[in-house]
């Protein structure tokens, strides 16, 4: 098309339209052969539109392709740095569901709380109830560890505005859940667990210190006891919430092994 209208636009540079001199025109009458000089002139300049427009068009669509190739590039980053923390937090729950077992199982092999109360859901976590180490009572009177996630790459998504280059609404309100919602509900949980662990700590300092486990079996009934029940059973709550936290975590790295087409 280009080589086309340049040969137009040659043609009628180079072969302009021919008056004789010698012959006076009526005036307002146009010479003979100057009508279709003038259309070829129209044809080319709108050609010449033409090709303006279209490159013009094709710019665009290339900046465009542009644009959205460095969009999902960025996307893709900031998901696969969200499933790198989040596989680093699966590390830190597991250890913590374990030392917060460890305090259920030593309550449980003594009087089975858990599963004696309809709340506690106790059948769904398995996982928490194994035989208990009768060494350690002491940790019977301290919270465990609080899980602090890993979150600089979604915090980073959102303090950057760039929330709405996950153009996928199932997987980024899947992230949303993991760490607005689930994470919410389990510090609120640990707040609980503290509470409580510092009343315990300060009423029974002696009993944290040189108590067994036939003192603790010996002890059932009397208010130490159910003191100590009433810490484990926020811990109870806690692994729960935490074992939530846990699972979801998983289902948004395997969304986002999908994304990426990982999986």
């Amino acid at each position: 098309m280009i080589k086309f209208f340049r040969h137009i636009r040659k043609t009628l540079l180079s072969d302009p339209p021919e008056r004789d001199s010698s012959v006076r025109q009526p005036d307002g009458v146009i010479p003979a052969g100057a009508g279709g000089k003038t259309s070829k002139y129209l044809t080319y300049a709108i050609g010449e539109i033409l090709l303006v427009v279209i490159g013009i068009l094709i710019a665009l669509q290339i900046n465009n392709w542009n644009e959205n190739r460095k969009a999902n590039a960025m996307a893709n980053q900031y998901l696969a740095g969200i499933k790198d923390d989040l596989t680093k937090d699966l590390v830190i729950i597991d250890s913590i569901l374990t030392m917060n077992a460890k305090s259920i199982s030593l309550i449980s092999s003594i009087d089975s709380v858990f599963h004696g109360k309809k709340g506690f859901l106790a059948d769904q976590f398995p996982f928490f109830f194994f035989n208990p180490d009768t060494t350690e009572v002491m940790r019977l009177f301290f919270r465990e560890t609080s899980f602090r996630s890993i979150k600089g790459s979604y915090k980073s998504l959102i303090a950057d505005g760039k929330s709405g280059l996950i153009k996928n609404k199932d997987l980024f309100q899947a992230i949303q859940q993991v760490y607005d919602e689930n994470q919410e509900r389990l510090a609120s949980t640990y707040e609980s667990i503290k509470t409580l662990e510092l009343e315990i700590r300060m009423k029974y300092s002696f009993e944290k210190l040189n108590w067994t486990y036939s003192d603790l079996k010996n002890a059932k009934g009397e208010k130490i006891f159910s003191d100590l029940v009433n810490l484990t059973e926020e811990k109870f709550f806690y692994n729960a919430n935490l074992t939530r936290v846990r699972d979801n975590s998983e289902n948004v790295i395997r969304m986002i092994d999908k994304e990426l087409g990982h999986d």
